[in-house]
């Protein structure tokens, strides 16, 4: 058996410094990217995390011999000189390894149709082409539409940042290379070109299970970056998802800093407008010219910030976004290796016919304005004996080469499913292990459905599952600190990232807050997912940096990506 996955460790008394360089709180990929970035430019960093291990939705854990991870499914972009991969390896020094999933990277059973996505836009094309011929026409547009909206992530991180030519190059950038057709909602623009409704079905529902919202409020560039991002194929780190924090701990420690468990922040203090630090849970006070939240920008402004005194209140940046949709995690402890159990490398998507309809039904719920309301549905409906829809499984023990020879024998997997809120909102306030009879009874019934489910599209499984156990949205509440229980924080949708006329409403979540000192970083800053995170560390830590330190991290990257060492980029 490897060292456990648990990555950081919980202080000794007196051990947290009265100041540090750089405070980050939450130790997510967006907050260990930021805390990083911060480290080697020479910043001593304190990240400071609630759970009794880093990761945030990246980490892993074990129980009775079986390990999973809990969000990091695969990672595209990650083929030499990819952005991604780029990055991860400026931040690791090269230490981080993935391994390719192969080809197809997923496979959706929509309806009973089973669709493969293989590698590479040419072979994505063609296949539906195969299938749809009398389309050929609208898919050829499809695609050519796709490759035109590359340039918008790009123009939207750039105008996320402060500053008159970083807004100067954005604005430029999203007139000459964004095209309208970006910013509407998914589903009309695809409707537009194809009239098949089998093939929309193909071409939507994979955005919609793994951005987490319906596909009519989902902007038609995000189905783009997904294509973009798996363009080359996707991968896995190599020793499973803990390495991720494992590899990025390293440098914080290196530079003097550390990534402290078990010790939550309390609140952020300021003096005036400017941030000054924080307190921990413990009443220990720490100070820092810099202070980080990774903690999402609903605990931050929610939470965090001492709310404003004085007769007229500061505007609410939250006021209209919406939370994520919430979930439910099913772990599977299996008897027998991966390849016995015919278990895939790829993800399995399936859906019983349409998946905008469970999304849609909680159209309007989780508006943030008052802070009050439940986060919208998704795949599981309220009535725990409804047919199961929207499910996404992954067997992290089929992509991880190091598996076997760490767990011999041994499978493991989950499976994820939305869920309606309004399904566990009665036992909302309760502590966790200490629920209800009734909330046990709930996750009873609905891991009954979820592996029924599992036995139906994967048979060999059959009698093999020795132990599971079921994550629902307060679980994820309780680790995570997420609202709802989101998987992507806020919602990232057509009323967020704005309708191409005007300004969205998350354009006010940037990375550079109204308080002097206080950034924000992860998924809340820019969009969703690993992808989203590791941006959005990457800008917060942009903001964070003087003129030299900023310079030094962009020739840091650009080293990284011409395959120059870092040191080498340190000289120039």
């Amino acid at each position: 058996m490897t060292r456990g996955v648990l990555v950081g460790r919980r202080p000794a008394p007196g051990e947290v410094a009265d100041a540090y360089d750089a405070v980050v709180i939450g130790s997510g990929a967006g907050g260990l990217t930021t805390a990083v970035c911060l480290a080697r430019q020479g910043r001593r960093v304190a990240v400071f995390e609630q759970h009794y291990t880093a990761g945030g939705y990246t980490h892993a854990y074990r129980r009775r011999g079986w390990e999973w991870d809990v969000g990091i499914h695969y990672v595209g972009q990650m083929a030499p000189r990819e952005p991604v991969r780029v990055l991860s390896d400026y931040l690791t020094g090269g230490a981080l390894r993935w391994a390719p999933l192969g080809d197809p990277y997923d496979e959706y059973r929509l309806g009973g149709e089973v669709h493969r996505a293989p590698v590479g836009f040419d072979a994505y094309r063609a296949g539906l082409i195969a299938r749809f011929p009398a389309e050929r026409t609208g898919i050829e547009a499809l695609f050519r539409l796709i490759a035109r909206c590359r340039a918008t992530m790009p123009a939207l991180a750039l105008g996320r940042l402060s500053g008159p030519v970083a807004r100067r190059l954005a604005r430029l950038l999203r007139a000459a290379a964004v095209p309208p057709e970006a910013l509407r909602p998914a589903r009309e623009v695809v409707a537009g070109l194809v009239r098949d409704e089998r093939l929309r079905q193909a071409v939507l529902t994979p955005s919609v299970l793994l951005l987490a919202d319906s596909s009519s409020r989902l902007p038609f560039f995000l189905l783009a970056v997904l294509f973009e991002h798996f363009r080359t194929g996707a991968w896995y780190p190599v020793g499973g998802s803990a390495a991720i924090a494992r590899t990025l701990a390293e440098p914080v420690r290196a530079a003097g800093g550390e990534v402290f468990v078990r010790t939550p922040v309390a609140r952020i203090t300021l003096d005036g407008t400017r941030a000054t630090g924080v307190v921990l849970a413990d009443g220990t006070r720490v100070r820092a010219p810099v202070v980080v939240s990774a903690a999402g920008a609903h605990r931050t402004y929610r939470t965090l910030l001492p709310r404003p005194s004085g007769a007229a209140p500061e505007p609410d940046p939250l006021e209209g976004l919406r939370n994520g949709y919430p979930f439910v995690l099913l772990f599977l402890g299996l008897d027998g290796d991966p390849a016995e159990l015919g278990l895939p490398r790829h993800n399995l998507m399936v859906t019983d016919g349409d998946c905008d309809a469970f999304f849609d039904a909680g159209a309007g719920k989780g508006v943030l304005g008052d802070g009050t309301g439940p986060a919208p549905g998704g795949g599981l409906p309220a009535d725990p004996a409804a047919p199961t829809s929207g499910l996404f499984l992954s067997f992290s023990c089929a992509k991880d080469p190091t598996w076997t020879a760490r767990h011999p024998g041994r499978s493991t997997g989950e499976i994820l499913a939305y869920v309606d809120p309004e399904l566990f909102a009665p036992f909302r306030g309760s502590r966790w292990r200490d629920r209800h009879p009734d909330y046990l009874a709930l996750k009873a019934a609905l891991t009954e459905r979820l592996l029924d489910r599992l036995y139906r599209e994967l048979p060999r499984t059959r009698g093999r599952v020795a132990y599971h156990e079921l994550g629902t949205p307060l679980t994820a509440e309780h680790f995570a600190g997420w609202p709802g229980g989101s998987l992507y924080g806020l919602a990232k949708d057509v009323v967020a990232f704005g309708d191409g006329h005007g300004p969205g409403r998350a354009d006010r979540l940037r990375p550079r807050t109204a308080h002097d000192g206080l950034y924000l970083s992860g998924q809340d800053v820019l969009a969703g997912g690993f992808m989203g995170a590791v941006t959005g560390g990457l800008l917060a830590a942009h903001e964070a940096l003087d003129r030299r330190g900023r310079a030094r991290l962009w020739t840091g990257l650009l080293a990284s990506a011409t395959g120059r060492s870092r040191e080498a980029s340190d000289l120039a």
